[in-house]
């Protein structure tokens, strides 16, 4: 962890969710929709211990890059639908997503695998943004963003959908059937405590993040430009390219559960 922590971060919540996480012995792990491996590797570094992970994802893109970024960790990667997992009942110490819910068309029905898969007493841990709340400019423009590039996803047939509002991810963790769960909000994700870049990104109108956003914004338009509603979606992305150059852009606000099977 970063000794020097900018003011932003060491107030957000994040180093209250890291010492959560360091209380907890992980066992053998389940990351569900592990992307590029972000937080199998954000869990290394917290957790108390753990023996093994293994990391599922619809992409085997995705998948690439994470076995590069996590090639010498204990680490299993398989491709896998969530709705559908084949692992046994009862089989992992702890299940986990980060950012995987609002990419999901049956959040229930993964929720449920989820809850399937873990052993009675196991682990259950959630990272995921929200919608809602107090939080700033910059942070309303970075949902602006998403929520552009989860309309271009899904106009190209990869699911994708706006962040959902907090209650609304307590309605879906509700209907797990968890005990003991604990609920964390924080304005930075705990990955942040690791990150050298951290001092930059409290300067959200910083030259280099603006161009990067606005690049974002042009990159994603590009993969539909002929499609019928390329106009409608460009003044979206205009009008956003508009707002960051005022407010620039920070990562929106995120979401932590823990509970027990």
């Amino acid at each position: 962890m970063i000794t020097d922590l900018p003011d932003g971060l060491r107030e957000s919540g994040a180093v209250e969710v890291r010492k959560k996480l360091g209380t907890i012995s992980g066992g053998d792990i389940l990351d569900v929709g592990t992307e590029e491996g972000d937080f199998i590797n954000t869990l290394m570094k917290t957790l108390l211990d753990y023996n093994s992970f293994t990391g599922i994802d619809i992409s085997k893109d995705e998948l690439k890059k994470a076995r590069e970024q996590l090639k010498d960790a204990p680490v299993i990667f398989k491709v896998m639908n969530a709705e559908m997992m084949t692992f046994q009942d009862n089989q992992f110490d702890t299940v986990c997503a980060s950012y995987a819910i609002h990419h999901l068309e049956n959040i229930d029905t993964v929720l449920t695998e989820m809850y399937r898969v873990l052993k009675p007493g196991g682990n259950f841990i959630i990272q995921e943004m929200y919608s809602d709340g107090e939080q700033t400019a910059a942070q309303l423009v970075d949902r602006g963003v998403h929520n552009l590039n989860a309309k271009i996803d899904s106009l190209l047939g990869i699911p994708h959908f706006e962040a959902l509002t907090r209650q609304r991810l307590k309605s879906s963790i509700n209907k797990v059937g968890l005990s003991a769960v604990e609920i964390y909000e924080s304005s930075w994700a705990v990955r942040c405590l690791f990150c050298k870049d951290a001092h930059d990104c409290e300067k959200p109108l910083r030259t280099d993040n603006v161009d990067f956003v606005t690049k974002e914004i042009d990159d994603d338009l590009t993969r539909i430009f002929d499609h019928q509603s390329y106009d409608e979606l460009k003044k979206e992305g205009d009008s956003l390219k508009e707002r960051v150059k005022v407010a620039g852009s920070s990562a929106a606000s995120v979401m932590y559960f823990f509970g027990k099977k």
